[in-house]
């Protein structure tokens, strides 16, 4: 017996990347406080998320809904719209676009997370970069950002890649 109908997808999938943007919100900043602000690992549950729902929603539909979820996480986190706007909306479309050309498992999908956390993470900091928000060395972004983003969210893969592809399955 199933509780939720999957034809309702489409239904409950905007309030589950909401609620799982204020999720990362609260991770990123546990693990902040964890590393006593030496390494700051991003999690992004919601992109992980996006990757499960676009085999089963469509495209024009995930666009919007990751444009609005990136207007709020602007909004709330940031206080400048457009920079995960941007990088989240960018990485989306990249999501389809590889879609379509590379058959998705769970192990192609996980090198995936790895490139797209990796995209998200470039445009966001590339974007601050471009409009004098922040001032990064390069070094300093892939050691202390970077690389702990990367190992956070391969840990939350291995670990919610398959029930989120399971509440995102269409059949």
């Amino acid at each position: 017996m199933q509780l939720i109908k999957k034809e309702n997808v489409k239904y409950y999938a905007p309030v589950v990347f909401f609620l799982l943007m204020l999720i990362d919100g609260q991770l990123t900043q546990g693990a902040e406080n964890l590393t006593d602000n030496v390494y700051f690992a991003n999690a992004h549950f919601m992109l992980l998320a996006f990757l499960m729902a676009v085999p089963n929603l469509s495209k024009r539909y995930l666009l919007i809904t990751a444009l609005i979820i990136g207007f709020i996480f602007d909004s709330y986190y940031i206080g400048i719209i457009g920079i995960y706007t941007v990088a989240l909306v960018a990485t989306v479309m990249m999501m389809y676009r590889f879609q379509r050309v590379v058959h998705t498992n769970l192990l192609t999908a996980f090198f995936g997370m790895i490139i797209f956390v990796t995209t998200y993470e470039l445009i966001a900091v590339g974007l601050q970069f471009t409009f004098h928000l922040s001032n990064v060395a390069p070094l300093l972004f892939i050691t202390k950002v970077l690389g702990p983003t990367l190992l956070f969210n391969m840990l939350i893969f291995v670990i919610f890649a398959y029930p989120l592809k399971r509440l995102f399955a269409s059949e």
